[in-house]
């Protein structure tokens, strides 16, 4: 590897060796552009240290962490190391076929100084979908107090945090990601701290990425997982709305989760109670009632 990179590639890995490994393949297979790959390994109990080594040697930079750092601490992590003018920070889960993608995202993020962070179209096979950029924060629509919102350059608010492509000084201008969001809620957080700083985030689908979404997740308790992400929301909002309307948000949020689930328990005799759509829709409701009593608490 040469000491000067466009771009640094950014993946965290937990318990995803063989995804990793299929992603840095795909990688590998990119044209006319100057990279180099850093996998930040957060103390994975599966056999991810060993299929990396064994697949990619010194072809990437290792970095294994003794603890599990969560999502946005990691990336800050392998950032402090990187040598790139760019930084890809990118979902383990995820697979670039188009062999011009790299390049495509590089070029229009460097020709356009508008822009402060780039996302590609995002396919998600395993959901049925195409993720879409929002235009909007989480709860925005309840917001009667906040003033942070106006005037922010762009009309996208955030995109999902499986491929987002930025430059490298102003990843460390905005101090990276938020340590405090362990998984969930750092896209919409970083993706503010951009506009804030003056730019537009763009949705860039000329190029068009799988991702298989959630694989780190896969064997997690449905109501540990979704306790993860309604924190995340409401840490976010914590951060960002005025106290007045993150507790109307808060308590909105209790009374039609509750009322949700009590239609949920009523539909219930027509469905087995370990039926796991069943199960992950109760959790999804139970976890959105816990997380914001937290919030009210704080």
């Amino acid at each position: 590897m040469t000491q000067n990179k466009q771009l640094s590639i950014i993946i965290v890995n937990f318990n995803t060796g063989l995804y990793t490994v299929d992603c840095i393949d795909s990688l590998f297979k990119q044209e006319d552009i100057n990279f180099e790959i850093i996998v930040v390994d957060n103390a994975s109990q599966d056999n991810s240290l060993v299929l990396l080594r064994e697949n990619f040697a010194d072809r990437i930079t290792l970095i294994e962490s003794k603890e599990n750092l969560g999502f946005g601490r990691a990336n800050n992590l392998a950032a402090n190391q990187a040598r790139g003018e760019y930084l890809l920070l990118l979902n383990p889960d995820t697979a670039i076929e188009n062999r011009n993608a790299l390049k495509m995202m590089f070029e229009q993020l460097k020709n356009n100084a508008e822009i402060g962070l780039l996302g590609p179209a995002i396919d998600e096979p395993r959901k049925n979908k195409q993720v879409l950029p929002r235009y909007s924060y989480p709860s925005s629509r309840y917001l009667k107090h906040t003033e942070k919102f106006k005037n922010l350059p762009g009309e996208i608010a955030w995109l999902l945090g499986a491929c987002m492509l930025i430059k490298r000084s102003l990843f460390e201008e905005i101090k990276g990601f938020d340590p405090d969001y362990f998984l969930y809620g750092e896209d919409a957080d970083i993706c503010l701290k951009v506009r804030i700083a003056g730019y537009a985030i763009e949705y860039y689908d000329s190029v068009k990425i799988t991702h298989i979404a959630g694989v780190s997740e896969f064997n997690a308790n449905s109501l540990d997982k979704w306790l993860r992400k309604k924190r995340g929301v409401f840490l976010f909002c914590a951060k960002h709305y005025d106290p007045r309307d993150v507790l109307r948000i808060a308590k909105k949020t209790i009374f039609k989760s509750n009322m949700y689930l009590g239609a949920l328990f009523i539909t219930s005799c027509l469905r087995r109670v370990d039926d796991v759509a069943f199960l992950d829709k109760k959790h999804r409701l139970q976890a959105s009632i816990i997380a914001a009593k937290e919030i009210i608490s704080k």
